[in-house]
């Protein structure tokens, strides 16, 4: 029974940052738990019956959690979350009204205007991906901020790539699509980069010789792409790859060769 007091009060503190003071609550919170139960098992009362008092410790303790939760970062969050919808509704009512101002009042037409909208939406995105990373942060949760730091470079795409070419195709009249794409496999290299640098030491080794194998491949792949696209070398830049595969089996090779030294 005292393992499933152990997972009630993990659950209960599972949305819970680990600070300092809230793993101490916790821990109190599980011994008093604990004691309460010996106490009933030593009364003679039953199993179930020495759980579920065990248990009313709980109710005891909810003013407790509550000025923790005020003073914690679960506390914060709610308030940023709160923030967070009052500037959507007012970012975005001023994005309305921007574009009918400028379609109405300067261009007279909602043809060019829409860009606005657009522009607007992708800079949003970029905005809801930063808070993410900042709450996961918050929370100490190394998957969730991984996660959330990927979401940055994938908000990156559209407004770096789908929103210039769209700006200079309506603006400009020059199509650049067939070059601006460009930019996709620069920014999912330094997003590799900055994971491979961030996390890469929490892997396991061989986690992390894949990724920094994959990683080598996107450094090659960029390389060849815009090789190939500036100097027109598609049939002969390939050798890019050839030449990786070879620093990548020499290195393993020494590596190897260091191990039996040792």
């Amino acid at each position: 029974m005292k393992g499933k007091l152990r997972a009630y009060v993990d659950k209960k503190f599972q949305l819970y940052p680990k600070t300092k003071q809230i793993v101490e609550l916790r821990e109190e919170l599980y011994s008093m738990m604990c004691d309460k139960y010996d106490d009933c098992q030593s009364n003679g009362i039953s199993e179930l019956e020495s759980y579920k008092q065990a248990l009313t410790i709980m109710d005891d303790y909810k003013i407790a959690i509550r000025e923790v939760e005020t003073g914690s970062a679960l506390g914060a969050l709610k308030k940023r979350i709160s923030n967070l919808l009052a500037f959507t509704a007012l970012y975005f009512a001023v994005l309305i009204a921007i574009y009918l101002y400028v379609s109405i009042v300067k261009l007279g037409s909602f043809d060019k205007s829409w860009l606005i909208g657009v522009g607007g939406a992708f800079i949003y995105l970029v905005f809801i991906a930063v808070n993410l990373l900042s709450y996961a942060k918050m929370f100490n949760m190394s998957t969730f901020y991984r996660i959330s730091l990927g979401s940055i470079f994938l908000s990156l795409i559209p407004l770096l790539f789908v929103l210039p070419s769209l700006l200079s195709e309506e603006l400009l009249l020059t199509n650049v699509w067939s070059s601006s794409w460009l930019i996709v496999p620069v920014i999912v290299l330094i997003y590799l980069i900055s994971d491979l640098v961030l996390f890469g030491k929490n892997n396991s080794k061989i986690l992390f010789a894949l990724e920094l194998t994959f990683t080598g491949i996107v450094l090659s792949t960029v390389i060849y792409l815009f090789t190939s696209f500036f100097y027109n070398l598609w049939d002969k830049a390939w050798i890019i790859y050839v030449v990786y595969l070879a620093v990548v089996a020499f290195a393993f090779f020494i590596k190897g060769k260091v191990k039996q030294k040792s």
